[in-house]
């Protein structure tokens, strides 16, 4: 995914911190054991947010050790095991990566796309456990293609197929319309944050992008910036709306940090 669920680190109580790392680190090492190590290549901000919040919709017990890693062979970190969220986490996380380097491949004949041998047995194992999930997924993704391959101009209707993606996602045994809404509008901010950071790539690539077919190669950038901001900040306040809707178990400073400080100055950045 793209990296816009985010902490805001300024703000965030130290042992907070070292409770997302273990997030971040325990998917991480949950791609390697559960499928192949090649799997890690998914690994992201986003996809952690997803356990985190999941994690917090129960008060089940999870392993906490402190351990080195290849990347930080000299430095022992707090990694999380035996939680539901980074298990769900990981399984999506192949979802994605697989469909992307796929969708890769047979747009533009990528190399790296070739990756996707590796992913091949891990994600029809996945999407065996979670059909429902990824007849969603597949879906609105395809429906999302069809859109971009049509040149569509209007970056609501092209966000709202990614919306329900993970509204689908978030919603993990499809009884809780507040976690689906909350979904919905990180799938709806997702790709209008990446929309619009994208646009001086996607010219020079020739690669489609809703605000560029709307506007034009000579869009002002500058100018086009105040509407996305307020689509965006209009998107947050659903998402904190969901969330205040949602009863959490745990990890409630965390989750506050992201919805309410980390993904707001990543708008503010823009």
């Amino acid at each position: 995914m793209y990296g816009y669920v985010n902490i805001h680190k300024d703000l965030l109580r130290i042992c907070d911190y070292n409770l997302f790392r273990g997030y971040y680190c325990g998917l991480c090492k949950q791609l390697g054991k559960k499928f192949n190590q090649i799997t890690r290549i998914g690994l992201s901000y986003d996809m952690t947010f997803l356990a985190v919040f999941i994690s917090s919709l129960n008060d089940g017990e999870r392993t906490l050790k402190t351990e080195n890693c290849i990347v930080h062979p000299f430095s022992k970190k707090q990694i999380i095991y035996d939680d539901e969220g980074i298990d769900y986490s990981s399984d999506i996380s192949v979802i994605f990566t697989y469909l992307k380097l796929k969708d890769d491949w047979e747009d533009e004949r990528r190399f790296r796309s070739l990756g996707r041998i590796f992913y091949y047995f891990s994600f029809k194992k996945v999407i065996q456990k979670y059909p429902d999930v990824y007849c969603c997924i597949r879906e609105n993704l395809k429906k999302l293609s069809n859109l971009e391959k049509a040149g569509c101009t209007d970056v609501d209707v092209a966000a709202d197929c990614f919306g329900k993606v993970l509204e689908r996602v978030f919603d993990k045994n499809a009884d809780n319309k507040a976690a689906a809404w909350l979904g919905y509008h990180i799938g709806r901010y997702i790709y209008i944050m990446d929309a619009f950071s994208d646009i001086e790539k996607d010219i020079k690539n020739k690669s489609y992008n809703p605000f560029v077919c709307r506007f034009g190669e000579s869009l002002d950038r500058e100018k086009l910036k105040t509407s996305v901001k307020e689509s965006l900040i209009y998107t947050l306040s659903e998402i904190a709306n969901a969330y205040n809707l949602i009863e959490t178990k745990r990890n409630k400073e965390l989750l506050e940090n992201i919805i309410f400080l980390g993904m707001r100055k990543r708008v503010e950045d823009i």
